[in-house]
């Protein structure tokens, strides 16, 4: 099954995209989803020397030819390398690159998803501990992927408990949409109120903007990225 869902794009190179988030503020976090993807038998390349923004930033602040000026020098760049396919962590450099770009793209959590088969019974380390999710803006309301992320929590032995906010109507983490950038106040106040509605202790979320945010505003909340909660009882096991 796994095998026929990349057997089309056989002739070119799949390239795992971190997003300039992952790739400089976070890079332990592109080193687990390179890990994972190995691990489930994807033959990717990671395109080397610096990594060139998507231009999703560029593109929602408006500027327009700056962002047409990043997709020129990016397609080029995929020309060189052969690329066929893209996998990417990023919710944002997801829907951009699929959408703006036109390009084969898949999120993480897709392709995890549709390789995972466990029995969720088998994962004992964190079975039946609760563990809230954050629905990302450019995951959910803009791309539609709510189930997977879900699906593959619960496989791993963890007990999805929701906010009252969630998929369609999910709040934003206050990041996004350049308002870290240029109201970090607000950003903040937004990113407190959602940690506020945290019930268990330990809130988890798919984007690495999302991730660093929370992070940053947490006290008594344990933030986890998506790929260190699934990592830590589905590494070995997938």
């Amino acid at each position: 099954m796994f095998k026929n869902f990349f057997s089309k794009f056989s002739g070119g190179n799949t390239l795992y995209y971190p997003g300039c988030v992952t790739r400089y503020a976070l890079p332990e976090v592109q080193e687990r989803y390179e890990r994972l993807l190995r691990q489930v038998k994807i033959d990717f390349i990671v395109l080397p020397g610096e990594l060139q923004c998507c231009g999703s930033p560029v593109r929602r602040a408006g500027y327009q030819q700056d962002f047409e000026q990043l997709k020129a020098k990016n397609l080029e760049t995929f020309a060189r390398f052969s690329v066929t396919k893209i996998i990417t962590n990023c919710p944002g450099c997801y829907h951009t690159l699929k959408n703006e770009y036109q390009m084969d793209v898949v999120h993480t959590t897709q392709v995890l998803s549709e390789k995972s088969t466990g029995d969720p019974s088998k994962y004992e380390v964190n079975q039946n501990r609760p563990l809230t999710y954050h629905d990302p803006c450019h995951l959910g309301r803009w791309s539609g992927i709510y189930d997977e992320p879900r699906h593959l929590l619960h496989q791993a032995g963890w007990q999805v408990t929701e906010l009252p906010d969630n998929r369609v109507m999910s709040l934003c983490c206050g990041a996004g949409g350049g308002v870290k950038s240029n109201y970090p106040d607000l950003a903040n106040s937004i990113a407190q109120a959602r940690l506020a509605q945290v019930g268990n202790g330990m809130l988890c979320t798919s984007c690495p903007l999302c991730y660093a945010h929370f992070k940053e505003n947490a006290v008594h909340i344990q933030v986890l990225e998506f790929s260190e909660a699934i990592i830590s009882t589905l590494e070995g096991r997938i």
